[in-house]
């Protein structure tokens, strides 16, 4: 059989009488168990109700909401880091595509991940692994708490500008908090700069420009920079957006996050507190490192409300 039509249409036809055995459809096309299959092919196969409801809560019941976000384990894309304590940063996420290593995240709380948009766009999200708990990913002895992405997020962000560089990934199942994985806090100031402030960034990017992305988990300090002085750096003013924030040594650069670290955070002490919350996600930069280009975040005050409106379905702990 060479007519590759005729090909396709053998295999569709598999594969759809495989699906209905799968989900209790008989070959009289009688559907036995209608809610199989909005389980099996998501909220919005078909028109199951005219109030078009949010994806169904899954089996697994809730973890505490009287946790605590932000705590780092100080007991247990980077350039010019070093690498984190075991389990350091709880809340940081591992993205795999196919199961190969391209983008970080963090939890904010046991349902979401934040993220960077251009981690997503364009990708079949359904096939975004997440894992958690994790410092040496390529430890294959391991086996850290994983999930898959149920639905992205994003706004309106455009590979044009790179502005609006924040995606909200939906798992597929709770995550479980415990002392290894805790979500980060979210910033409780929206009019807050942080110009000056000490961000840490974190992730398993390349340790150098076009370099491997590091198997241990990696963390680096940079200074939070004002917008107007970024815009004073070899970036024009055009391209630094209200909605971006600059961290890093525009004089002689050495620190820096880099390829791999996208999506990651940037995060900085509460004020008066020991713990943390997360200021940026890693977006993108020209090079890594190179004096006069800083790196490029972004702010996430600006979608603090875009943040808690999209992601109300989880636990969040308390900030």
């Amino acid at each position: 059989m060479k007519n590759p039509a005729t090909q396709t249409l053998l295999l569709l036809f598999v594969f759809i009488f495989v699906s209905i055995r799968h989900l209790g459809i008989n070959v009289n096309g009688q559907l036995i168990d209608a809610g199989a299959l909005k389980k099996y092919f998501g909220p919005k196969f078909g028109n199951w109700n005219a109030s078009n409801k949010p994806p169904p809560r899954h089996d697994t019941p809730p973890s505490p909401c009287r946790c605590r976000c932000g705590e780092k384990n100080d007991d247990t894309r980077i350039v010019g880091g070093k690498p984190s304590e075991e389990n350091e940063f709880p809340w940081m996420a591992r993205l795999s595509y196919f199961n190969r290593f391209y983008c970080g995240g963090m939890l904010i709380n046991d349902r979401y991940v934040l993220t960077a948009a251009h981690c997503v766009k364009g990708f079949m999200w359904f096939m975004i692994k997440v894992t958690f708990g994790e410092h040496n990913r390529c430890d294959d002895k391991k086996r850290p708490e994983s999930r898959f992405v149920l639905r992205a997020i994003l706004g309106a962000f455009s590979f044009h500008s790179f502005d609006h560089d924040i995606a909200l990934l939906r798992l597929n199942d709770r995550v479980p908090i415990t002392q290894f994985i805790k979500p980060i806090c979210l910033p409780s100031d929206k009019n807050h700069q942080y110009v000056g402030a000490k961000g840490t960034a974190s992730g398993w990017g390349t340790l150098k420009e076009d370099g491997k992305p590091s198997c241990i988990l990696q963390k680096v300090d940079v200074p939070v920079m004002s917008n107007k002085d970024c815009r004073n750096t070899n970036y024009s003013s055009k391209m630094i957006s209200d909605n971006m924030l600059c961290a890093g040594y525009p004089d002689t650069g050495k620190k820096d996050s880099c390829q791999g670290d996208s999506g990651g955070p940037l995060v900085t002490r509460k004020p008066n507190s020991s713990r943390y919350e997360v200021i940026g996600i890693v977006s993108w930069g020209n090079g890594c490192a190179r004096p006069g280009y800083p790196g490029v975040y972004t702010r996430v005050t600006q979608y603090l409300d875009w943040i808690k409106q999209n992601a109300a379905d989880g636990c969040f702990c308390e900030n």
